[in-house]
């Protein structure tokens, strides 16, 4: 038997399922953790909990897509699944996809898979104030690490810069990129477009052909 309620808080979703658990309100480092929904479904006979227009977020970390449904609320040991406009907030990244699965153990995050065509990222580069733009079929994320894995038609692009490869690593914390391409036998392409240059006297550099 299905029950559904129109719920704007984490709080009512807890009462209505009949899960208030001290667990399910902390998550990882023991922030508070937000969940709101348009709309959420229960089927006690498989325990699978649906929701429509769902929004996730603890710290730094937020989530949200169209619709989810996942595996228990306690965060102990369960697995979520979001389809539709999947936007991930990590940091100063954010990684949209069309679709994502999360799991999470013991009250953390372990990892985020995302696919899409492609899925997507951004990431502001603090010392530079670059944005960092990547792009790839497939991208998982884990958490303890802080890491980015792109497979399949991965590109990261830093202003003209551009690399290619079928497996790219960026660490959201470090802000590094690492290219390791070994297991697909596919060639790395590089891009680097150095920067112009400017004359001792301080003016701009033109061409020979230049006026």
């Amino acid at each position: 038997m299905l029950m559904a309620s129109s719920i704007r808080s984490r709080t009512a979703i807890l009462a209505l399922l009949g899960f208030i658990a001290p667990a399910a309100a902390q998550l990882g480092s023991g922030l508070p953790i937000s969940l709101d929904a348009d709309s959420s479904s229960l089927d006690r006979r498989t325990n699978k909990i649906s929701f429509q227009g769902l929004r996730i977020t603890q710290g730094a970390l937020g989530i949200e897509a169209e619709s989810a449904w996942a595996t228990g609320l306690d965060f102990e040991n369960s697995e979520w699944h979001f389809q539709g406009n999947v936007v991930i907030t990590i940091e100063s990244a954010i990684i949209s996809s069309a679709e994502a699965e999360l799991k999470f153990e013991s009250n953390e995050l372990k990892t985020a898979d995302l696919a899409g065509e492609p899925a997507v990222f951004r990431d502001i580069r603090t010392d530079a104030g670059e944005v960092i733009h990547g792009q790839a079929k497939h991208f998982t994320y884990d958490n303890a690490m802080g890491t980015i894995r792109m497979s399949e038609a991965a590109r990261i692009t830093e202003g003209p810069n551009e690399i290619r490869g079928c497996d790219l690593l960026y660490d959201v914390l470090e802000e590094k990129i690492t290219v390791t391409s070994a297991e697909c036998d596919e060639p790395v392409s590089m891009t680097i477009v150095p920067p112009a240059r400017t004359p001792a006297d301080g003016t701009k550099d033109i061409s020979e052909n230049g006026e």
